[in-house]
């Protein structure tokens, strides 16, 4: 996928008919096939023909790109755990206007889904808008919130200028309401227009104009998210592997289909005596008898019967298929987690065999940050109109903590290891996982509770920084 840019600041009703009509043609069909990889309904596989229809076919998609789709999604994008914090503490209140508008957008179930959708398309849009009163003499929105949603890209076009770092020009989004009628929002710098798309007499698209809002952002308001400068998701490199992978399980399974319906040879006998062969449901009669009873009887001594069958080469299946699933995790940079180098891995083990694995997901995370800031920016426009409390975007700090499996006696070991080395409380227990301490000031306020229940005079209270002589632990332990 490229950028789509464009010198015009409008466009007539044909013009948006013919970028619709182009993106149908071009990348609809790529992304509807990504899709369909990552849930599991693989294209090539589902396609396939059978050669014989008297053969065995199997149709056995293995939804691979879903694994790794949401193993990548897990851990670099797990709802909350991505943080926001701001530099400035004179900003402290633009950020809480920031972080209630997160709560009230369920910001970390949207900015996973970001995350999913870039993994997948290798691109993701939200779209921004105002919830709320616009109206009052100088056409400024009062007690609005701004509110933001996940766009199917199938259902987004992003117009660009041509400057030297494109900017946004225009924002087309579209979406079916059946097959013959669409509804059409057309977004520019000042203004949001809808339309209505439905075909003609003669088959072809119309577009009839319904109406027309300002836009109090001042700007496109879409937010974009890429996967690198190629807006190539995870599964594309990996999908001619994820087809072998169909193939080699479909076929192996045609083959047990064969060994279950082999043919059986009879040497020097029939199944109904000769002369009542011709008698018309003769041998039907006989392989019903043969099903219920699983007895041949009276059998000449010089009879055979014995099915015709070959060997199925398992031992070349499994390595087939070992192959192929590890050839997938390797060239698509995503491990298998639940594979036995993961298996009781050490926590310093499990870093060094996530290292290609993050290397991706830190440049990913480079340019996923670009749409997070794009998106706090625009909180901040509508923020300055109502007259609550903004700040600079730029001083706001995302931060990025990765679910990767743990070893809390790893953790542990090293906290005592950084407090006896006289580390502060608020390093040590920033540095445990989210699980453990999801909020570090919380959890020294607990610490600070319970050393003030223990000791009510404060005079006997370590000075910050220092534990206790061990004597003193011990005694309190009851050693």
């Amino acid at each position: 996928m490229q950028l789509l840019k464009t010198e015009k600041t409008v466009l007539t009703d044909n013009e948006i008919l013919q970028y619709i009509a182009n993106y149908e043609m071009n990348q609809m069909p790529e992304f509807t096939k990504l899709w369909q990889y990552y849930k599991g309904k693989n294209e090539k596989i589902c396609t396939r023909k059978a050669p014989d229809p008297n053969n065995p076919d199997n149709i056995v998609p293995i939804p691979y790109g879903r694994k790794i789709v949401t193993t990548f999604t897990g851990y670099a994008y797990r709802p909350k755990y991505i943080t926001y914090k701001i530099d400035e503490e004179s900003e402290e209140d633009y950020l809480t206007n920031i972080l209630y508008s997160f709560k009230l957008n369920n910001e970390h179930i949207k900015t996973n889904r970001a995350g999913r959708n870039t993994a997948i398309f290798g691109v993701s849009y939200e779209l921004m808008y105002i919830d709320g009163l616009l109206t009052n003499d100088e056409k400024i929105p009062i007690k609005a919130e701004p509110k933001f949603f996940s766009v199917d890209p199938r259902e987004m076009i992003l117009l660009y200028d041509y400057s030297s770092e494109p900017k946004k020009n225009m924002a087309i989004r579209f979406y079916r309401i059946t097959n013959e009628y669409y509804k059409v929002e057309m977004y520019y710098a000042t203004k949001v227009m809808l339309f209505d798309r439905k075909r003609g007499t003669d088959g072809k698209w119309l577009l009839s104009f319904q109406s027309e809002s300002p836009n109090y952002f001042g700007e496109v308001p879409v937010v974009a998210y890429y996967f690198g400068d190629e807006m190539e998701g995870i599964i594309t490199p990996v999908i001619p592997l994820i087809d072998s992978y169909d193939v080699l399980i479909s076929d192996s399974m045609n083959e047990f289909d064969r060994f279950a319906h082999a043919y059986l040879i009879m040497k020097k006998f029939g199944l109904t005596d000769p002369t009542k062969k011709k008698d018309e449901g003769a041998i039907s009669k006989t392989l019903q008898m043969l099903k219920r009873s699983r007895i041949f009887e009276y059998l000449d001594e010089k009879a055979d019967i014995h099915f015709l069958t070959k060997d199925i080469p398992t031992a070349f299946i499994d390595y087939m298929s070992k192959f192929v699933q590890n050839q997938i995790h390797i060239q698509s940079h995503v491990p298998d987690f639940t594979g036995d180098r993961m298996a009781g891995a050490s926590g310093i083990a499990i870093q060094r065999l996530l290292f290609d694995f993050e290397n991706v997901v830190s440049s990913a995370e480079a340019d996923f940050d670009i749409g997070l800031m794009e998106r706090i920016r625009l909180l901040t426009i509508i923020y300055d109109k109502v007259g609550l409390a903004i700040g600079e975007p730029g001083n706001v700090v995302i931060s990025h903590k990765r679910n990767v499996p743990l070893n809390l006696m790893e953790f542990a070991q090293t906290a005592m290891t950084m407090k006896n080395a006289g580390f502060s409380s608020y390093l040590v227990a920033d540095i445990m996982p989210d699980d453990v301490v999801p909020n570090v000031e919380e959890e020294l306020e607990r610490q600070k509770e319970e050393q003030e229940a223990m000791y009510p005079d404060v005079s006997m209270l370590p000075p910050e920084g220092e534990q206790l002589p061990p004597e003193e632990t011990q005694q309190e332990e009851g050693v």
